[in-house]
């Protein structure tokens, strides 16, 4: 083995070092995007001893000093031409490996330091003439690389992650010295602001990679090197850039101060995070893509940070200036490219649940806006992200805005439908489960009986084409349950009720969707008076039984439990037993023993536990069988003792 790996080892050795002029001036007067052959055998070799370096560090070990010299050596000879960003992001993240590595003692001494802050990581930290066009002319593919952890392959983060390791090897000294690049950067950029705005953007990041040790998507950083001043350069040169009322001047540099705040926002005080508001919502008016969007993403995060469980910002601080964030972040959508732009949308689904009730006054004016944007995005939906986002708002608006005046119900239905209907009659499937989530949500808030226009819309749900789309099925149960609970009795006596049947049928066969198909069950039962649907009880349980004898599974049984429990609070013992004797007599005590009660422990949640309890104890002390069964009575007595006391029992 060691013969074999000194064998490797001396090839790969030899092939990263390895120079041939004719290679390299091929690739240098190429196309520069293209990688050349001679780049992608050593961007290979330092993928290859980078798993090794992670996997067999000790058998490494005695070949790591000179590779890692090699690739450093390497890293000076790199160009910026992104035909080698493949080779730069490979060696980079090698280095990185030693550097958190038990090895990172190769790089303590203060000249290697210095040399791999100057000469590798400054280097790949500026933004190049490549990043700047993404910026103009693919903003979303920007915002995804720098925002969002899709720059795992780009030299920025590579480089970014190799401050990391250093600053957290050599917190000190590494902290010091780029301390110092930072003055520099600073220096160079208020030499000339026009033209040295990349060495102020190259500050912001390395001071955003020195800084950030730990950080969550739900809070941004949340644990820092304490030995910089985060408070102090916010103050000196992110929040001028901020305040600047030229919104479309050094994009970039805002976009960066946008990033900053956003990444510490859990660090500043909840004072400083009203104050930025008014700024940040005048960016909203920004002509760049990446500017509004990161703008947007800015107050999404704001309101979305909690501190000790409750929200850091409160609403009545907010409230003050909902109105100027609600109008910005309207308008935004009229800038070229950001018609159907989803970090808008989000930072208004945002908005719109942080204010709650508050909403009411403007919900229907909002509503409209929503409305009239789903109906253009009718014509051609092409951004998912936007589409879940907008209906994710008009689901919250219903719920808030409903919610606190119910006399704005009709106003909502009067908005919606048009462009429910247009969703419906031209089959736009991506938004087929929206809409039934938003219709079942006004059912839910609708006084019976329901208008002619719920009840028009009622028999086309239970066509089998629409139960044939799985991401249809939750949102149109749903659905139909709360028809059920709104106008069950009408329902049942115009004859739909074996149609409804017939779709539970379907989603108890499958378990995909076996818990779809108890919640339909469940429905009929909570929301129909026994005389509509006793004459079908037998059938049901057939279908049930026979799902239990051949296709069981845990999820299944949980719910047969549940229902079973339900049927005994709604019927009584005797009526469910007479309709399962119908099926084959005495199977209800057979089923209890096998079935219901060794499964009460599966079954959680306060509703569902307060549920089999009671059927449990009517069980126990109204069923003349059951009490004559003394073996079933004792394991009944001792399954729900134990649900009682909270822990499970043996059988």
């Amino acid at each position: 083995m060691d013969s074999q790996l000194e064998e490797w080892m001396t090839a790969f050795h030899f092939f990263l070092t390895f120079t041939h002029s004719g290679l390299a001036g091929a690739d240098a007067a190429g196309d520069p995007e293209r990688e050349g052959v001679l780049d992608a055998v050593k961007a290979a070799i330092c993928a290859n001893i980078n798993l090794f370096m992670e996997m067999n560090e000790e058998e490494f070990a005695k070949d790591l000093p000179r590779f890692a010299q090699a690739v450093c050596n390497l890293l000076l000879q790199v160009s910026n031409r992104p035909g080698q960003d493949n080779l730069a992001m490979s060696a980079i993240r090698f280095l990185t490996t030693v550097a958190r590595s038990v090895y990172s003692k190769l790089f303590a001494d203060p000249n290697v330091l210095k040399q791999i802050c100057e000469s590798i990581i400054l280097p790949n930290l500026r933004v190049r003439d490549e990043d700047e066009e993404v910026f103009d002319m693919n903003p979303i593919e920007y915002i995804r690389r720098d925002i969002e952890g899709g720059d795992s392959d780009t030299r920025r983060r590579a480089a970014a992650d190799l401050v990391k390791a250093l600053t957290d090897a050599f917190e000190t000294e590494v902290t010091a010295m780029f301390t110092g690049y930072v003055t520099a950067l600073l220096q160079e950029h208020a030499a000339d602001p026009v033209n040295g705005w990349r060495a102020k953007d190259c500050a912001v990041y390395l001071v955003m990679a020195v800084t950030v040790k730990g950080k969550t998507g739900e809070r941004g950083a949340t644990t820092t090197n304490r030995l910089v001043n985060i408070s102090d350069f916010f103050t000196q040169q992110v929040l001028p850039e901020l305040q600047n009322p030229q919104v479309n001047e050094r994009p970039i540099l805002k976009a960066d101060a946008l990033k900053f705040v956003t990444t510490f926002r859990s660090q500043l005080p909840s004072e400083t995070l009203l104050a930025l508001l008014q700024p940040i919502t005048a960016l909203l008016g920004s002509e760049h893509v990446v500017v509004h969007s990161y703008a947007a993403t800015a107050i999404e995060r704001f309101l979305a940070l909690k501190e000790n469980g409750r929200s850091k910002l409160a609403v009545s601080d907010v409230l003050k200036v909902a109105q100027q964030l609600l109008t910005g972040l309207f308008a935004a959508f009229r800038h070229a490219d950001s018609a159907e732009n989803e970090y808008l949308m989000r930072a208004i689904m945002r908005l719109i649940s942080f204010l709650g009730a508050e909403m009411a006054p403007v919900a229907p004016m909002c509503l409209k806006a929503l409305r009239d944007m789903l109906v253009e995005v009718c014509k051609n939906p092409k951004s998912p992200g936007f589409n879940h986002y907008l209906f994710e708002s008009v689901a919250a608006l219903i719920k808030h805005g409903v919610a606190a005046d119910r006399s704005q119900l009709a106003t909502f239905e009067a908005t919606l439908f048009p462009a429910f209907d247009i969703v419906l009659a031209n089959d736009v499937q991506e938004f087929h489960p929206y809409v039934f989530q938003i219709l079942a949500q006004l059912i839910e808030l609708s006084n019976p009986p329901l208008s002619a226009p719920y009840m028009a819309v009622f028999p086309p749900l239970l066509t089998p084409v629409f139960w044939e789309r799985p991401g249809s099925v939750p949102a149109l149960t749903r659905l139909l349950v709360a028809y059920l609970a709104k106008a069950g009795v009408g329902i049942a006596a115009d004859g739909h009720l074996e149609a409804v049947l017939g779709v539970f049928q379907k989603l108890i066969a499958s378990k995909a969707n076996d818990q779809h198909g108890f919640a339909l069950i469940s429905g009929i039962m909570q929301h129909l008076p026994a005389a509509a649907y006793q004459q079908y009880l037998s059938t049901v349980w057939q279908l049930l039984f026979t799902r239990l004898q051949t296709s069981k599974t845990p999820r299944f049984t949980r719910g047969f439990v549940v229902f079973v429990s339900l049927a005994i609070c709604k019927l009584g013992v005797a009526a469910v037993s007479s309709t399962m004797d119908a099926v084959q007599p005495k199977i209800m005590l057979m089923i209890l023993q096998q079935v219901w009660v060794p499964s009460l422990s599966l079954v959680d949640g306060p509703d569902e536990d307060k549920l089999v309890a009671v059927a449990a104890t009517k069980c126990l002390t109204e069923s003349p069988d059951i009490f004559a069964n003394r073996p079933l009575w004792e394991q009944l007595r001792a399954a729900l003792d134990a649900k009682l006391k909270g822990r499970k029992v043996a059988f």
